[in-house]
C-alpha cells in the first residue's frame, strides 16, 4: 500500500512504499505547480480582457447616445 505525504516546505512528494523504500515525486510537483500557476496567469489575462471589453463598450454606449442626442435636435 502507498502513503502521500506533501512536506510544503520544500514542496517535494515522498511516497513511501510497503516495503519501506521511499521515492521523490519532485517532477510531478513541480509540474502541478507550474499548472497552478499557468491557470492564475491565464484566468489575469482573461480578467484583463474582461476589463477591455467593458471599457470598449461603455465608450461605445456613450459615442451612441451622444449620437441619439445630436439626431433628436434635428428632429
Amino acid at each position: 500500500m502507498t502513503r502521500h505525504e506533501f512536506d510544503r516546505a520544500d514542496r517535494v512528494t515522498i511516497v513511501s512504499e510497503a516495503n519501506g523504500s521511499t521515492a521523490m515525486l519532485l517532477y510531478e510537483d513541480l509540474a502541478r505547480a507550474r499548472m497552478r500557476e499557468v491557470r492564475e496567469a491565464v484566468g489575469q489575462v482573461r480578467l484583463a480582457n474582461r476589463l477591455s471589453t467593458a471599457r470598449r463598450w461603455r465608450r461605445l454606449a456613450r459615442w451612441a447616445a451622444a449620437r441619439a442626442v445630436r439626431a433628436a435636435d434635428l428632429l
